[in-house]
């Protein structure tokens, strides 16, 4: 909304703690907005940054405070109310409210849904044993990360750039990786078919079996 229309007793309401919300409250406050403003998410973590969970997090034993798009003291000093670890269950669109998990309601003058996807999960017999990850947030980086020892056999579903990510970083971690691709070729949805035949020369010389 244009900073003149909204007021100093608004409240803005973001549902959705990741990338998105958190650059967009970072972006009202920038952008001159005095008023109350609420961020709600799903997740324990502050809004963090998602590339590097393919890359760094996996390749590097670094500290995961590197991803967080703003500090904890950030939020503070801005005034804006973080509810981690929160889920909201219901809109209430009539009365402007939000409905969290535990009951409690919060109420808004400008909502933004910033809910990001969800990772698409296999349903096939096996998809639930021991050893089978996804890769969306923080905690299935770290869970990943365990499993990705040197000598480690890892199979990486899907040859688009998050599981060639996957796949480089656990070369560089010294398992033994094989990438499975539905696809006549890698990153058949996004590249050129020069650029996906390079992409695999590339990962087969640093020992991916594609």
């Amino acid at each position: 909304a244009p900073r003149e229309s909204m007021a100093v007793d608004d409240t803005f309401a973001v549902v959705g703690a990741g990338h998105a919300g958190g650059r967009a409250v970072e972006a009202l406050r920038g952008a001159g907005f005095e008023g109350k403003i609420v961020l709600a998410g799903t997740e324990p973590h502050l809004p963090y940054e998602r590339p590097p969970l393919s890359k760094e997090v996996l390749a590097k034993d670094k500290d995961l405070g590197f991803c967080l798009t703003n500090s904890e003291d950030w939020y503070a000093d801005n005034r804006i109310e973080v509810m981690l670890d929160n889920p909201v269950r219901s809109l209430d669109l009539d009365r402007r409210l939000i409905v969290l998990g535990g009951g409690r309601e919060v109420a808004y003058s400008r909502l933004l849904l910033a809910t990001g996807a969800r990772v698409r999960r296999l349903t096939l017999a096996g998809d639930g044993l021991a050893g089978v990850h996804y890769l969306r947030s923080i905690d299935d980086a770290l869970a990943l990360r365990r499993d990705l020892r040197e000598g480690a056999n890892i199979v990486v579903v899907g040859g688009g750039f998050i599981g060639l990510e996957v796949a480089a970083s656990a070369r560089t971690r010294g398992c033994a990786v094989t990438v499975l691709e539905s696809m006549p070729a890698l990153l058949g949805r996004m590249a050129a078919p020069e650029i996906s035949r390079f992409v695999a020369d590339l990962h087969r010389r640093n020992g991916v079996d594609v």
